[in-house]
């Protein structure tokens, strides 16, 4: 699955945004590739992706969100392999 994770604010620092995010990935989640999108007018997004077992993505994009500095996490796509 793609998931675009929303930082607060605009002017922080994404590559310390991305670590603290891929700490927080459950142990069933396996990261495949992460990196630092822009949106718009100086924001920037981090765009996941992640292979989960099949399950609810429900449980993986709360922790997402309880993320200090975190504004949203949402899938974008989400297919099987």
């Amino acid at each position: 699955m793609r998931i675009r994770v929303m930082p607060a604010e605009a002017g922080i620092d994404m590559e310390n945004f991305k670590e603290k995010i891929t700490e927080v990935l459950p142990d069933y989640a396996q990261l495949v590739n992460a990196e630092i999108a822009p949106v718009a007018f100086g924001l920037k997004a981090l765009v996941l992706q992640v292979i989960t077992p099949d399950q609810s993505p429900d449980e993986l994009i709360e922790k997402l969100r309880g993320v200090e500095g975190v504004e949203s996490a949402e899938i974008e796509d989400l297919s099987l392999i």
